[in-house]
């Protein structure tokens, strides 16, 4: 499937029947394309990137990379590292913490004044995170990431020292703890092996790192334990979602559909925070297993970014198909 090209349409406000009115082919033929089942002419790739108003490479997923800015005003205020910002909580749970923007950290700074039950961020390690604020104990703004991070500084278990905030780069995390070839062969082999060195080592890199002296030969084990927990760490970054309660317990989700994520979710970010049901509902493995979650029992809820955008995108395909 042409993942780009069905989010550049719906982006764009688009049905398959009007894109493909507006660049002079059927419908089913178009959706050919959507689908993967057919290429697209080049000629009518012009046409579409003029319709969409993007260049070739970013409809087909090959731009470049999106990097953070590192005390980089120039990588404007939604890519420039801020540092990060730790949440404790009142039950006793363990403290959250979040590599964030300046973007960020203005919108979160704003949102806790504000009257809302709950609260948004959005880490540059892909993580969404709502945070219930009456469960808040103290948050800490720390823009020069201090070694401690505020207080219990050591019981950060979950945070990974990355800054990967492009969610095309997440969707091949995500391929790769799956270890789905089919997604992986929709990018560049340059850029399934960017990701692939950025979260994980192998052991052909072993064999150099031992060549330089970079670790020593005693020391081999342990450093692929420590990296093989972190690779862990960011792979559930991709595929879980993590919840925590207020009397400190926490809960991972697997095997959730981005599109029942979304519907979960879609309120504590398109209502200001305030919501009306006492219960979120979560649809796990289709109907086998259903989970009913207090939202005045949360401390927090962790969704994974790419996911959650994979399900707006989903949902609002649904909607504009169904109105076309």
């Amino acid at each position: 499937m042409s993942l780009k090209l069905k989010q550049f349409r719906i982006k764009a406000g688009l049905t398959q029947a009007k894109l493909a009115k507006a660049v002079g082919v059927s419908q089913p033929n178009y959706q050919r394309w959507e689908s993967g089942a057919a290429p697209i002419p080049e000629d009518k790739l012009k046409k579409l990137t003029e319709v969409l108003q993007v260049g070739v490479d970013t409809l087909l997923g090959r731009h470049a990379p999106v990097h953070a800015g590192f005390y980089d005003e120039s990588a404007g205020e939604d890519l420039n590292y801020y540092g990060e910002v730790s949440i404790h909580f009142q039950g006793g749970g363990k403290p959250l913490l979040l590599s964030i923007t300046d973007g960020e950290c203005s919108r979160l700074y704003r949102d806790l004044q504000r009257n809302s039950t709950f609260v948004t961020v959005e880490s540059l390690a892909n993580q969404t995170a709502i945070i219930r604020k009456q469960a808040i104990a103290d948050l800490y703004f720390s823009s020069e990431a201090y070694d401690d991070y505020g207080p219990e500084h050591r019981d950060y278990e979950g945070h990974v020292l990355l800054q990967m905030p492009d969610t095309r780069d997440w969707e091949i995390v995500e391929a790769l703890s799956d270890g789905d070839e089919n997604v992986l062969s929709e990018y560049s082999t340059d850029d399934v092996r960017r990701v692939s060195e950025a979260v994980m080592i192998t052991d052909d890199q072993y064999e150099v790192l031992l060549a330089e002296g970079r670790i020593r030969p005693e020391n081999l084990e342990r450093e692929k334990n420590k990296n093989q927990e972190e690779t862990r760490k960011i792979f559930n970054m991709a595929t879980n979602l993590k919840y925590q309660l207020s009397n400190g317990r926490q809960r991972s989700v697997l095997n959730m559909g981005a599109e029942e994520i979304f519907e979960a979710f879609y309120k504590f970010f398109d209502f200001d925070g305030n919501i009306d049901d006492d219960l979120v509902i979560l649809s796990i493995e289709g109907a086998h297993r259903i989970a009913f979650i207090n939202k005045a029992a949360l401390d927090y809820i962790i969704i994974p970014t790419h996911r959650l955008n994979q399900g707006r995108i989903e949902v609002e395909g649904k909607m504009l198909d169904e109105i076309g």
